[in-house]
This record gives structure tokens, sequence and C-alpha cells, in this order.
């Protein structure tokens, strides 16, 4: 039976983005969920009735600290996390400079320890009863890709680090999942690539086509309300892989 998250506290971060704003509308106006909205800059996107938006910079752990505090204390208690914000980077390894390590990994894999681990000593997730952490990766991190090194290290963490907090807190009956997509209208990847790259994961997709921002949305509540999945790397590129 899905896991019911009506009138439930969740985070998400990245939530200015497009994917992060079709999970909030989702969540928010479908299942009536209390949403703390998290971005870096000023959110000037539409949020359902009960949502709220939070400025933060989760490459810091003392503002992912006071973020959950504050999340906890005015909007209560937090069930769900999705970390949906992440950075892309093409670039032949040979040519990175330690600030693009730093740009990359400290986003995706320090944010998203940083709101996690915030979530659990002081967002209340430990005494939710039951959780879901849903992490946005990317078939990159599965496979790997030329150019992108960086980006695929940082994207396999999430679901090398999300089998072991699912291991460590199944016990609390709170499920760490991963959504990996692949190109991506809209956002993410896709975002990065020229049009004759597009063309050609076009014709290598049976489906012929890449995914919305509502395909890989949709995934990533199934997976959030699924009440026996758990360190689990689910992929969203129409069968590419």
């Amino acid at each position: 039976m899905p896991w019911s998250v009506s009138g439930k506290v969740g985070v998400i971060t990245g939530a200015s983005c497009g994917l992060g704003h079709a999970i909030t509308k989702r969540l928010g106006a479908q299942h009536q969920m209390k949403l703390a909205c998290v971005s870096r800059r000023e959110l000037t996107i539409d949020l359902p009735e009960g949502c709220r938006g939070f400025k933060a910079d989760i490459q810091s752990s003392a503002e992912c600290d006071q973020l959950l505090k504050l999340v906890r204390k005015e909007m209560g208690g937090v069930a769900v996390l999705v970390n949906c914000a992440g950075v892309t980077q093409n670039k032949i390894h040979a040519m990175s400079s330690d600030a693009d390590y730093d740009l990359v990994m400290n986003t995706n894999v320090r944010g998203a320890f940083n709101v996690t681990r915030a979530a659990l000593r002081h967002g209340g997730l430990l005494q939710a009863g039951e959780g879901s952490v849903v992490h946005i990766g990317s078939t990159v991190g599965l496979t790997g890709n030329k150019g992108q090194v960086l980006y695929a290290a940082s994207k396999a963490a999430l679901s090398a680090a999300s089998k072991s907090w699912a291991k460590e807190y199944g016990a609390k009956n709170i499920r760490f999942n991963v959504v990996a997509p692949g190109l991506m209208e809209g956002g993410g990847m896709g975002e990065t690539l020229s049009e004759a790259q597009r063309e050609e994961w076009r014709r290598n997709c049976p489906l012929g086509r890449l995914a919305t921002v509502d395909d890989v949305a949709d995934m990533v509540v199934a997976v959030l309300l699924s009440s026996y999945v758990n360190g689990q790397t689910i992929a969203v590129d129409g069968g590419a892989n």
C-alpha cells in the first residue's frame, strides 16, 4: 500500500529548477504536503498552498543545520526529503581544475550529505516514525560518460551513499533511494549539450525522445510513496542504458 504523505512536512532542495518545481507541485498540490522549498536564491515561482520558500546554501553545513532547525520549529518535523539541487559539467578530465572539482563535489555530494545529516540531526526525520528520502542522481553515475568524470563521480557517490543510508536507517523505517534521469528536457544534463548530441540520444533511446521533467517527477513521487523500495537507484532513461 502506498505511504500517505498528506499533511506531512517535506524539504525539497533545488526547488527553483524545472524538476524541483514539478516535484513541488505534485507533492504540495496533489498530495497536500507542507513543503519547505529551498534554493540559493529567493524563490520567484508560485508555490502550492501550505508550502514555503527558504533561502540556503547547502554547501554550508551550518546553513543546513539552521535551515532544518527552522523548518522543524515553524512547520513541524520532517518526514520527506528530496535533494534536487545539483550542477552539471562537461569537460575532459585533463582540462579540469581544482575549482571544477570543488564546484561539482561540493554541490552534488557535500550539499546532499549536509542536508541529509541536518534532516536526521535537527529536522525530526529520525523521530518521524516513517520517512522517505530521494536524491536526484543521473544515469551517468551508473554508466560513466566521456567528458563527465567529475559529474559521474558525484552522482555515483549518491547511489553508493544511499545504499549505506538505507542500511543505517532502515530499522527506523526511513528509506533512501536515488532517481537517476538520463537526458531531460527542461533541466539537468540535457540543457548543457548541443542539439546534435541531443539528437544522438534520441536515436539511441528506444522511446525516441528525451525525458520530460514530468516523467522524472512522477518517478520521484512514486519512489517516495513506495513503502518497500529502499537503497535503490532507479533509472528514468527510456531504456537508453
